[in-house]
């Protein structure tokens, strides 16, 4: 016989009432099921497996569906600190009887919002939308961006589109992303690289089997950004690929996970002089003329950029709840 919890189990963690009377199942089912501590109740109606520690738990709770930056911790997106993101909960603009949480913050979106999504979380890029604008840093929005089309959850047809949801200036982020981004390292450290002024180009071959390396910097260094993870057991295989990229015409340069986190200036220094002896230009005053500017933070924003180079002069910006 197959149990409320197995049901609830098979579902994803959360299931409504309705949906397990059609199961077969009674009152007094639910009720043996939620006092045995098999299922918990979030809220009237709901029946989960999730632990109340849970952020979609909590969303529930309260009487919406997670968004945000904590909906995208679930999916496995790249981000430096490690603490779960705060919860964001997505109610529509005719919710009623909220239950509010200290610590929760709720959001009132649209029609278009409610209609996409689970019964926990709302669509993966709504939760996108709002987690870019609402980054403590520009780097931070363009990590989520490259995470984002690394795992195909956007692409050139429909980025620009995804991105500007709630603000029309993140749109933008379409141009300091790219698809060649494989790890959070390798998207901090071409982000920064542009932010001081130099042209980079992403996973360049430089072998016969289609070795490349992370980054190309102004036509000339390469910087390859080395996880433990990934890295650990290539040795033989990274140092070869070293001899290609000097045979490619490129000054090689490998970096660890903690000199990017922790030692960049050092690192920028170590390019800006590869540039330098390989023959390559200094670093220009200001990012590519192609790349939106980056502005001062205003209000809510902590970053905001201005308007795209390759986009017409019309304004379509939305209200960040």
């Amino acid at each position: 016989m197959t149990t409320i919890r197995e049901l609830v189990a098979a579902a994803g963690g959360l299931l409504h009432k309705r949906d397990l009377v059609g199961y077969g199942a009674t009152d007094r089912h639910l009720t043996a099921a939620v006092r045995a501590r098999d299922v918990r109740r979030p809220r009237r109606g709901w029946y989960s497996t999730w632990p109340p520690t849970d952020p979609r738990f909590v969303a529930v709770a309260v009487g919406g569906r997670l968004t945000g930056a904590a909906a995208l911790a679930l999916l496995g997106a790249w981000a430096w600190d490690l603490r779960p993101p705060d919860v964001v909960v997505s109610v529509s603009r005719t919710a009623s009887r909220l239950r509010r949480r200290h610590g929760v913050r709720v959001v009132w979106d649209g029609a278009d919002v409610a209609e996409r999504g689970g019964a926990a979380t709302v669509d993966a890029r709504d939760a996108l939308a709002r987690a870019v604008v609402e980054t403590p840093t520009f780097e931070d929005a363009v990590v989520l961006a490259d995470w984002a089309r690394s795992v195909q959850l956007i692409t050139e047809a429909d980025d620009r589109v995804v991105l500007g949801r709630h603000r029309a200036d993140a749109s933008g982020l379409a141009e300091w992303s790219d698809v060649g981004a494989q790890s959070i390292l390798e998207s901090a450290a071409g982000t920064r690289l542009r932010l001081a002024g130099r042209v980079v180009e992403r996973q360049v071959v430089v072998g016969p089997r289609g070795e490349a390396v992370d980054h190309v910097v102004d036509g000339t260094a390469s910087l390859e950004t080395d996880g433990r993870e990934h890295h650990a057991d290539h040795f033989e295989r990274d140092r070869r690929k070293d001899l290609l990229t000097i045979a490619a015409g490129f000054v090689p340069c490998r970096v660890s996970y903690r000199q990017v986190r922790e030692e960049w200036a050092a690192v920028q220094e170590a390019v800006n002089r590869l540039v330098g002896l390989a023959g390559g230009p200094p670093p220009s005053a200001r990012p590519e003329a192609r790349l939106p500017r980056v502005l001062r933070a205003r209000g809510r924003r902590r970053w905001r950029l201005g308007r795209d180079p390759g986009m017409p002069r019309t304004r379509t910006d939305f209200a960040l709840s």
